[in-house]
């Protein structure tokens, strides 16, 4: 009997690899480990890249200085494969949002901490959403039906999106997030244009709504409706009822959502203190606690800035966080206290004389 082509080994190992990604994505509590999906989707990508080219009989491996019969070598004696990067410039164009979507995973890598990848897993729902539909969309495109991984797959529907009373800590998860990871999420995606930040082989965002009234037997736990199909009427009819998103957060500038100006920051503040508080304030006050950027439109941060702050590629400077918000009102609460922080006597707002 004939041994199988090499290139249907490396096939079998992609979706290998693609399983062991959705089931580290699935499990549950500290089971779960976004950063081993990561990892396991990479290569999954990587796997299915390489077989497909092998079936081909195609380019796969690196050679030195271009030279066409010297191949790069790894430490084993064995010649070295193209890595996912290499791949995807071959394989997809260079605005693809399939590609976008693998090059973001591929960034994002060596972003994700441990103690903070609950955070991340809410803030890129929608992206490994699309990475796993995209996979499985190319893996049929490429290989056949029979290689679809669709009979081995189960719809991921987090328990605590079912909730809307439960939607404030997603975004407290979203909040959570390390300032590195923040600024790369932010930079990544405003660098794309937007014709890529909305097609949903970039980010796949679902709606769910509980289905009323009584079931027949033509009915489906889950039914999917395309947005493109639905009258403006009929989009209407649904955004208005009570339901509960899983992934439908609408593309931000900024990476959580909650973030603010310096002038919004500091109208807030000024709304829930009884003295007058500018831009002006805020600025001086958020320099005194070591707070945002050293000079304006700088990159560089003062030393106490994790946690309440961000950079903003799109307004290229920093925003801020409803942490220093709240954290200004609690420190302003009295006229000495003003004037301590900020340098001056407070000007008490006229609704509060």
């Amino acid at each position: 009997m004939a041994r199988p082509p090499a290139w249907k080994h490396t096939l079998e190992e992609a979706r290998r690899q693609a399983l062991v990604a959705i089931d580290f994505y699935n499990r549950p509590g500290d089971r779960r480990s976004f950063a081993d999906f990561i990892v396991h989707i990479h290569l999954a990508w990587q796997n299915l890249m390489h077989a497909d080219r092998m079936r081909r009989k195609v380019e796969i491996f690196y050679r030195e200085n271009d030279k066409r019969r010297t191949f790069k070598r790894n430490p084993d004696g064995s010649k070295k494969t193209w890595d996912l990067s290499q791949c995807l410039k071959h394989e997809f164009k260079d605005n693809d949002p399939i590609r976008k979507n693998i090059e973001f995973f591929i960034g994002l890598r060596n972003h994700v901490e441990h103690r903070y990848q609950d955070s991340v897993l809410v803030a890129t729902a929608a992206e490994a959403h699309a990475c796993i539909i995209n996979f499985e969309s190319e893996l049929v495109r490429r290989f056949g039906p029979g290689a679809s991984l669709g009979t081995e797959l189960k719809f991921p529907v987090f328990v605590q999106s079912l909730s809307p009373t439960r939607y404030e800590e997603q975004r407290a998860l979203r909040r959570g997030l390390p300032q590195g990871t923040s600024t790369f999420i932010a930079e990544f995606q405003d660098a794309l244009d937007e014709s890529i930040r909305s097609d949903e082989r970039y980010a796949y965002r679902l709606l769910l709504l509980p289905m009323r009234g009584p079931k027949t037997d033509a009915d489906m736990a889950l039914n999917f409706v395309r947005q493109d199909e639905l009258t403006p009427e009929e989009l209407q009819e649904l955004v208005g009822q009570q339901g509960s998103v899983i992934v439908a957060e609408k593309f931000r500038n900024a990476a959580n959502g909650d973030e603010v100006l310096p002038s919004a920051a500091a109208m807030q503040v000024r709304e829930r203190i009884l003295f007058e508080f500018g831009v002006n304030d805020f600025t001086r006050l958020r320099k005194k606690w070591g707070i945002g950027p050293v000079k304006s439109q700088s990159k560089d941060q003062l030393p106490n800035s994790e946690g309440y702050c961000l950079y903003s590629p799109t307004f290229k400077q920093y925003a801020y966080l409803p942490k220093l918000v709240d954290r200004m009102v609690a420190a302003l609460s009295t006229e000495d206290d003003y004037t301590s922080l900020v340098g001056h006597r407070p000007t008490v707002k006229p609704d509060n004389q």
